[in-house]
């Protein structure tokens, strides 16, 4: 399939479904407005705790998903690795206000899509945003055509 052909297609699929993660109740409510804003067909969800976060991807299936590193009872780190094994193929973008190589590096061989740190630039996660979903969409692609082949 040409980059071209994709990106038709991309217009005419379904909405996407991001689920924010942030112990941050002000972060929660303000960080979905410009994302809408950007990506109006975009379905936002937000979850306040890992925990919260994991029951929803258990019942749900996202596009992407953008997760803070600093949380109590459950850093980042792990619960991406959790996620990962719920949802595989969904991206994980993780954010901290702490930009650390150590974490950077955890974060990548955890299997992160990208890390990125805050304050968030909402026209830089947007950005990101459409292509981690467009990286998703390729993936259950590739799989679809193994599956058939």
């Amino acid at each position: 399939m040409k980059y071209s052909d994709v990106h038709r297609s991309e217009s005419r699929m379904q909405p996407g479904r991001l689920l924010i993660i942030d112990d941050d109740d002000v972060l929660l409510s303000a960080l979905p407005w410009p994302i809408k804003r950007r990506m109006p067909h975009l379905c936002i969800d937000t979850a306040d705790t890992p925990e919260e976060a994991l029951r929803q991807v258990y019942s749900d299936d996202y596009d992407v998903i953008v997760s803070d590193i600093r949380m109590p009872r459950m850093d980042g780190v792990t619960l991406l690795r959790k996620l990962r094994a719920i949802q595989p193929e969904t991206p994980v973008i993780l954010c901290t206000a702490c930009g650390e190589e150590g974490l950077r590096r955890e974060a990548n061989a955890a299997g992160a899509f990208a890390f990125i740190t805050k304050p968030l630039d909402p026209d830089y996660l947007a950005e990101l945003l459409k292509k981690a979903m467009l990286q998703r969409r390729l993936n259950l692609q590739t799989m679809e055509v193994e599956k058939q082949g």
